[in-house]
């Protein structure tokens, strides 16, 4: 690559993400899980297994204290037990259990009780509030419990424990001048009260406020508070800057963080091997994302995902990645959440190991350890997806490419080529409909721009429907372990024909040309970038069944371009409730129809143009709100560079397929 050239090659960009376009809300009075649940007078929860909590909750509920008594034992490293007869106690000895012991009381009792959207008050059978429940509290099946045992309950993208890995990045362990650039944890508290935040990595804690910010404004106008002692306050978001190598650079533009990380050093495992994850708790509820690297344009090859809490992970997995096409590697990760944790892996392909990591045989059921916060990690030319994964107790599971190509029919240049990385969602959480939602348009004639998608099956003889009818190259069926790719200009559903043929669905922004709609910073990077917006990138949709009515989220103020592609679900009657976001003066109006079955709108909203907010949007956090179900999807842009990632979104079990490894 030539000195005026590195734009196309080293300077690649951009991120990814887990997404939602495209159901149920977890904020309702019932939730099964994999079993069914009831909830009055006498009712029984999870008569079957949950994706996160091994064992049986079996309870009753009386009017006027509300309690559930019984037990729920959760093999997430430790037994929590939680008997809710005016208080809520959870101890937890490892990851997941939420930071040690949380108790509250616990009130509630309507036979037919409920919960509000955001959770924060209990609801009768005609959803009107009964009562707010205390601050350090949050509503679960129609009673006030401690906040954290709430959301746990709740199986979504909000939680209260996290492990978040550092990504394999371009070169990385190469001795390179790119490698260990700044990896950052964003963090959204969702909560009424401040959230305290810890973290720690191999057993070592770490201060967070020697290395949290709360950001202000957008770039070039951003600057950053140190969060202090009391805490991240209500409805405010954090960057924790994690760790970065001294001096790391792309092609001389920093690749360091803003502030002093809390640690030195390249956190990523340099190739195949094994590591730690960065073990992030807080005693509220909030929502987490990760990007590497933090910074913006100028870093060139960002990728970012939403972390899923440890309550949300699963110990049966399909895995699937992007594809290969690009000049990099593409990679497996597996985040344990439980010391001796026997993980089953059984790929398509052979993952040579390395690293004290052993191989996995293609085709073979292969035996790994992993201990809590230690991460396991492939990377090379042998493509992970499809691969089978079943583990003793629940993990985390993350896939990427250190440098992904990606073209469609009307964006052709390949870009700069762009690393990308996203934490997945275990096979009880995959859906079997999903919306193919599209991008906001960067094409200089504003035409609805081509996007690539990917879809993988997991069951045997899956049969797909579409709406308004199949895109060109679409497959019609589905085998186990199958990936396809298709174009579409226009957004579309796809659906299988029931719950128990879930399949994997993703979408990738291709990477950009040299001249597309305005929305650049005012100023780039060097003199003769023209506005190139965006890069590839790589993302997981979450399907409709998965959606939320209340989202916190975050945006990172560092890109010039931030819009949001918002789908909303009909309600049982036909109609469209209203969404609004806290930002804009009046509910999102433009929507467009998804096909023809009137179950699906699809629309896409400005937040930041050009570094020009609109309306009241000149900050990182946002709330968005709806009597109805609705996915959001965030997009930041900006010279050859961009990330993306779902706003939250459920993660409970919406199917009860089972996938053993070897079959």
């Amino acid at each position: 690559m030539g000195n005026t050239s590195f734009v196309y090659g080293l300077l690649g960009a951009v991120g990814l993400l887990g997404v939602a376009c495209g159901g149920t809300d977890a904020i309702s009075s019932t939730e099964g899980a994999g079993g069914t649940t009831q909830d009055g007078s006498t009712g029984t929860k999870s008569s079957g297994s949950h994706p996160t909590s091994n064992g049986t909750n079996t309870g009753s509920m009386s009017n006027g204290t509300g309690a559930h008594t019984g037990t729920s034992t959760n093999t997430n490293s430790g037994t929590s037990t939680n008997t809710n007869s005016g208080t809520s106690t959870n101890t937890g000895s490892g990851m997941g259990g939420m930071s040690g012991t949380n108790t509250g009381a616990g009130t509630g009792g309507d036979p037919a009780a409920g919960c509000t959207s955001d959770g924060h008050a209990v609801t009768d059978a005609q959803g009107m509030v009964l009562f707010q429940c205390p601050p350090d509290q949050a509503c679960l099946n129609g009673a006030c419990v401690a906040s954290c045992v709430a959301e746990s309950g709740n199986v979504g993208s909000i939680g209260c424990d996290f492990l978040a890995a550092d990504p394999p990045f371009y070169a990385n362990g190469q001795g390179s001048a790119e490698s260990g650039p700044c990896y950052a944890v964003f963090v959204s508290n969702t909560w009424t009260a401040p959230a305290h935040l810890t973290v720690s990595r191999g057993g070592q804690s770490y201060d967070v406020t020697q290395f949290g910010y709360i950001p202000s404004g957008n770039a070039p106008n951003l600057t950053y508070t140190p969060l202090d002692a009391n805490g991240l306050p209500p409805d405010q978001v954090a960057i924790l800057f994690l760790s970065h190598t001294p001096g790391a650079n792309n092609g001389g533009y920093p690749l360091t963080c803003p502030k002093t990380p809390a640690i030195a050093m390249d956190a990523a495992v340099p190739g195949t091997g094994m590591g730690e994850a960065f073990h992030v708790t807080s005693d509220q509820p909030i929502v987490a994302y990760d990007i590497l690297p933090y910074g913006g344009a100028s870093t060139f090859l960002p990728s970012a995902s939403l972390l899923f809490p440890t309550t949300a992970w699963g110990s049966n997995y399909y895995v699937f990645g992007p594809h290969t096409d690009g000049g990099g590697d593409v990679s497996l990760t597996i985040i344990g959440s439980a010391d001796g944790t026997q993980v089953t892996l059984n790929p398509k392909q052979t993952l040579p190991g390395g690293g004290g990591l052993g191989t996995a045989t293609a085709g073979n059921n292969n035996t790994f350890t992993v201990n809590a916060g230690q991460t396991l990690q492939w990377i090379g030319t042998a493509d992970p997806s499809s691969a089978v994964l079943q583990s003793t107790a629940p993990v985390g599971v993350v896939t990427g490419s250190t440098y992904l190509r990606v073209t469609t029919s009307n964006m052709t240049s390949g870009g700069g080529e762009d690393s990308a990385h996203q934490e997945i969602p275990h096979i009880n959480a995959l859906g079997n409909e999903y919306v193919g939602c599209g991008v906001v348009t960067r094409l200089a004639s504003l035409a609805p721009e081509s996007v690539l998608y990917r879809i993988v099956g997991v069951v045997d003889g899956t049969q797909l429907s579409y709406d308004p009818g199949p895109p060109a190259g679409a497959p019609a069926t589905l085998n186990a372990g199958q990936i396809v790719e298709f174009e579409s200009a226009s957004v579309f559903t796809v659906a299988s024909q029931g719950s128990n043929n879930p399949f994997g669905f993703t979408q990738y922004m291709a990477g950009t040309d040299p001249q597309t709609r305005a929305g650049c910073s005012p100023t780039p990077p060097a003199p003769f970038f023209t506005c190139g917006l965006g890069d590839e990138d790589w993302l997981n949709l979450l399907a409709p069944a998965q959606f939320r009515s209340h989202y916190s989220f975050f945006t990172d103020p560092t890109y010039a371009t931030t819009n949001l592609v918002v789908t909303r679900v009909a309600d049982g009657g036909g109609n469209f409730q209203d969404v609004t976001i806290d930002c804009l003066s009046a509910p999102i109006s433009n929507w467009q129809p998804v096909g023809n079955g009137g179950k699906y709108q699809v629309a896409y909203v400005e937040l930041v143009r050009g570094a020009v907010a609109v309306d009241q949007c000149a900050s990182s956090h946002h709330i968005a709100d709806s009597q109805g179900q609705f996915g959001v999807v965030v997009w930041g842009t900006d010279y050859y560079a961009s990330y993306g990632y779902a706003a939250g979104g459920n993660l409970g079990a919406v199917n009860t397929v089972v996938v053993h490894p070897g079959g």
